[in-house]
């Protein structure tokens, strides 16, 4: 028998996503701020990047990556800059977005790398800010406090994070009811038996899980 690991996560919907970027753009204006490029922190933060243009009335969009490797890849687990910005900023109002503030490490490497290149100004901002990050961003719509983090999963990210969540719920074998069962006790979220079914469909074909009749385990 596997271990059993559980943790609080949340599904995130579209119209959260929304309701926040609204909220980050009433901010913005409230400050008499008014950038000129739009930075997206990608992955997670090209899809917020690309809805505040929209509401901001910015065209310039553009994107830097990070990526925060495991101890295998890094052993200090730091983020990486893995995608610098491929476009000149000098004198130019910026906004910098992502979609969470975690730990903070990917928001502080990307603001370290453009305030290299001069922009006139530099703004951060994040659709949710955990109280634990080293990195507190000029603007967020929803605070999270250290002691209730969560595992936010984000329409963009649901498949890849439901496929990361799922083995865990096979510290036994289970069938495709138990392994509900088992996100809603384990992670406290409600994921619909189709996406269930697709997420075991995907692992199994990359050797993940096996089957044996109407049960799954890991493999």
């Amino acid at each position: 028998m596997s271990e059993k690991e559980s943790f609080r996560c949340k599904l995130v919907t579209y119209d959260e996503i929304v309701e926040w970027t609204r909220d980050l753009a009433k901010k913005i204006r409230a400050c008499d701020c008014k950038p000129t490029v739009i930075i997206g922190l990608t992955r997670g933060g090209w899809v917020p990047a690309r809805l505040l243009c929209d509401l901001l009335g910015v065209k310039k969009l553009y994107a830097v990556k990070t990526e925060h490797w495991g101890v295998t890849a890094n052993p200090d687990g730091k983020a990486l800059l893995t995608q610098e910005l491929n476009a000149r900023i000098d004198d130019e109002e910026v906004l910098l977005v992502d979609d969470i503030t975690d730990t903070g490490e990917s928001m502080s490497i990307a603001k370290a790398h453009l305030q290299d290149m001069r922009p006139g100004v530099l703004k951060t901002a994040a659709l949710l800010h955990i109280t634990r990050s080293t990195f507190v961003p000029d603007f967020y719509s929803v605070e999270v406090p250290a002691d209730g983090w969560t595992w936010f999963i984000f329409p963009w990210n649901r498949n890849e994070d439901l496929r990361t969540l799922l083995p865990k719920t096979l510290y036994e074998e289970k069938g495709e009811a138990d392994i509900q069962k088992a996100f809603r006790e384990q992670f406290q979220i409600d994921v619909p038996l189709e996406d269930i079914r697709t997420t075991l469909e995907d692992l199994e074909a990359a050797g993940t899980v096996t089957r044996a009749g109407e049960k799954w385990t890991r493999a």
